[in-house]
C-alpha cells in the first residue's frame, strides 16, 4: 500500500473557469500552493540514465526549502546512506560518520538532488512549457521550469490535475533525459504560510 499526503485543490473549477469570475492560471495556483511547503516526506524511485549505464535507486527524502535529507532505501548495497542537500553542496553520511562530498553542478547533476530539485522548481521555477497529458488514467498538468542560473536543466513534473500530486518527473540536461522520478509517497507535514482557502491540504490517499 501506498499513501500519499495530497493537496485538495479546486483545480477543476479553475481549469473550466465555471462561474462569473476571471479564470485563474492553474500554473500559478500550483506554484503557490508548493511556495508555502515548510517540511514534506516523498519517497520516489529514480532512474538515473548515464553514457554507458542506468541506475535504479529508491530514495526517501525529508524537505524543507532550506535544506534536505535524502535517504537511499534501495538498491540493498547502499541502504541507509544519506545525505544532506543545502544549496548546491552535499554531505554524506553512514552509520555517524559524514563526509563533505562538495557540490555539484549543471555538468554533474547529483541523484540525491533530485527531489529537492523538483520541489523548489514546483514552487519558485521560471515556466517554459505547460500542457495537459495523461498518465494512466489521470489528467494531469505537465509543467517544465528551469532554476536560476540552470539554463541546461530542465525539470518537468506531471501533476495530477485534480489532487496536484507529483505522479511522475524528468530531469533534463542539455535536452537529454538524466532522471526519470516516479512519485510514490508525497506527505506535507509544516506549511510556512496558511495555503490559499480553495487549496486547502485533503485527507491522506491510499494508493495500491
Amino acid at each position: 500500500m501506498r499513501k500519499a499526503m495530497l493537496f485538495a485543490p479546486m483545480l477543476m473549477l479553475l481549469l473550466t473557469a465555471c462561474g462569473g469570475g476571471p479564470e485563474k492560471d492553474p500554473v500559478e495556483e500550483l506554484q503557490r500552493q508548493y511556495a508555502v511547503v515548510g517540511a514534506a516526506t516523498m519517497e520516489a524511485d529514480v532512474t538515473c540514465s548515464y553514457e554507458n549505464e542506468v541506475r535504479e535507486y529508491t530514495l526517501l527524502c525529508a524537505y524543507t526549502p532550506q535544506s534536505s535529507t535524502v535517504t537511499v532505501l534501495s538498491p540493498a548495497s547502499l541502504s541507509g546512506i544519506s545525505a544532506t542537500v543545502e544549496g548546491e553542496e552535499l554531505t554524506l553520511s553512514y552509520e555517524d560518520i559524514s563526509l563533505d562530498a562538495g557540490s555539484y553542478t549543471a555538468d554533474a547533476v547529483s541523484p540525491v538532488a533530485a527531489l529537492p530539485g523538483l520541489m523548489k522548481a514546483a514552487a519558485e521555477g521560471y515556466p517554459t512549457e505547460q500542457s495537459r497529458e495523461m498518465v494512466g488514467e489521470r489528467s494531469c498538468l505537465r509543467l517544465a521550469c528551469y532554476l536560476g542560473d540552470e539554463a541546461d536543466i530542465l525539470y518537468t513534473t506531471w501533476f495530477d490535475e485534480e489532487t496536484l500530486l507529483p505522479l511522475q518527473s524528468e530531469i533534463s540536461v542539455e535536452g537529454k533525459t538524466v532522471f526519470a522520478v516516479a512519485w510514490s509517497r508525497f506527505e506535507v507535514t509544516e506549511y510556512v504560510a496558511e495555503p490559499a482557502e480553495e487549496l486547502q491540504l485533503s485527507a491522506e490517499l491510499t494508493k495500491e
